[in-house]
């Protein structure tokens, strides 16, 4: 078993009836030895009453306060034997069943207690004394039926039985409480967890019970280590990149002077080669820089979003457009402001490319996420072939400049903040770029 809360739950349902058991037993065991001692106390109370009665008058038939022993078969017997003539003396609940004396040497004044077995074959507490009459010796006994002591722990066991499901279910309660107790710092560190890969924590030391304290440093000093990777996995992509400007340059170069020399054959697989290597250098080199994961990234999108659109209006291509931007102030992304400049930069060019008129940016805010939808007028994308240009270098129409990697950029930087980007059709007529991001 995996869950520790079902864990928690076994040890308690075993544990709770355990108990339950053994207490109920300990308590049956003591009632049942109290209830012994209680009935040969009464028993000896009524054999020394009957002695005494013998003595007053031994002729006269004993009779004892308990009705039981008028009653036949009642369980509840007494018993006088003549030690000289043998003759015997026996209560009406026996009714002429004769108690079997045992052969043992009686002296006057002793108690004998023996288990034998009565008129319907069950065992019985039998005991007896030796009394020394004015003529004759007597021996006189008392038994009671074993049963009578069996119903009444039978009575008690029944009586303690709601006690002790009542005690069951507190003890489960008990145990419920203390296993939310105990997985209460489990639920800690989980939120801990969620809220370091939401970005809203950048460590988890903290966070965490100081019984966890030596994790929260290991898993802090391993995260640690992973960012300084990531920091010069970027470096190094970075170089990469600027180091492959120069040779890609010259490629260039070498492409034109095959051109101008009438090699125009030469001159386009050139260039195929050089504009494959600059969509490769240029994809990778956006998705190295992004940042995502920082605790305290947060970008106000309002000021951002209209120095983007001012910025793309002074453009060649966005002079001749309308920009408008809907985003309302004060709305906040858990992002890198470098990581939405570089999102927003990417699908406003790729508007921009594509309106006949105008483009539209609009942002709102629900339930923890902030939508973004950018919208243009221009011929849009039919759905079978929106998968394909959010492909890498998926360009649908050759004649347009550019590398074909905005929109796939674009969705590496949202998939990386655990958001999302899809295409749509545009209120304009055009496209509609719909991303959602955390907020």
């Amino acid at each position: 078993m995996r869950s520790l809360r079902g864990r928690f739950a076994v040890v308690a349902v075993v544990t709770a009836l355990a108990t339950a058991g053994a207490l109920g037993a300990a308590m049956q065991g003591l009632f049942e030895s109290h209830v012994e001692r209680e009935k040969l106390s009464e028993l000896d109370a009524d054999l020394r009453l009957l002695a005494r009665e013998l003595v007053a008058g031994a002729d006269a038939p004993p009779r004892l306060a308990d009705p039981r022993f008028q009653e036949p078969l009642s369980g509840l017997y007494w018993q006088v034997r003549d030690e000289r003539s043998g003759a015997v003396r026996r209560s009406p609940s026996l009714a002429g069943f004769e108690l079997p004396f045992r052969p043992d040497t009686l002296h006057p004044g002793e108690l004998h207690r023996h288990i034998v077995f009565g008129p319907g074959g069950g065992k019985m507490i039998l005991l007896e004394r030796r009394l020394d009459g004015p003529d004759t010796p007597f021996r006189v006994a008392i038994a009671m039926d074993r049963k009578i002591m069996e119903a009444a722990n039978r009575a008690f066991v029944l009586d303690m039985l709601p006690a002790l499901a009542t005690i069951s279910l507190g003890l489960l309660a008990a145990f419920g409480l203390q296993g939310a107790i105990a997985l209460w710092p489990i639920r800690r560190a989980r939120r801990a967890l969620a809220a370091l890969r939401a970005g809203r924590r950048d460590r988890l030391g903290g966070a965490l019970p100081a019984e966890l304290d030596g994790l929260a440093q290991e898993f802090d000093a391993m995260l640690d280590q992973q960012r300084q990777q990531a920091r010069r996995a970027r470096e190094r992509t970075a170089d990469l990149a600027h180091g492959l400007r120069t040779p890609l340059a010259l490629l260039g170069a070498r492409a034109r002077d095959l051109r101008e020399r009438g090699d125009a054959e030469n001159a386009a697989a050139i260039e195929a080669i050089a504009a494959s290597l600059e969509q490769r250098m240029t994809r990778e080199l956006a998705r190295a820089h992004i940042q995502a994961g920082s605790a305290a990234a947060r970008t106000e999108l309002a000021p951002l979003a209209a120095r983007l659109a001012g910025a793309m209006a002074r453009t060649p291509r966005g002079e001749a457009l309308r920009w408008s931007s809907e985003v309302p102030a004060g709305l906040v992304l858990a992002a890198e402001p470098e990581d939405v400049t570089e999102l927003l930069g990417c699908l406003l060019d790729n508007a921009a490319k594509w309106a006949r008129g105008q483009v539209v940016l609009r942002a709102s805010a629900a339930e923890g996420h902030v939508t973004l939808l950018i919208e243009d007028d221009g011929p849009g994308i039919p759905p079978q072939e929106r998968r394909a240009a959010l492909t890498r270098g998926g360009r649908l129409d050759p004649a347009q400049s550019g590398t074909g990697l905005g929109l796939a950029i674009a969705g590496d930087i949202a998939a990386a903040y655990g958001g999302t980007l899809g295409l749509e059709e545009s209120s304009l007529g055009g496209l509609g770029v719909r991303v959602v991001l955390p907020a």
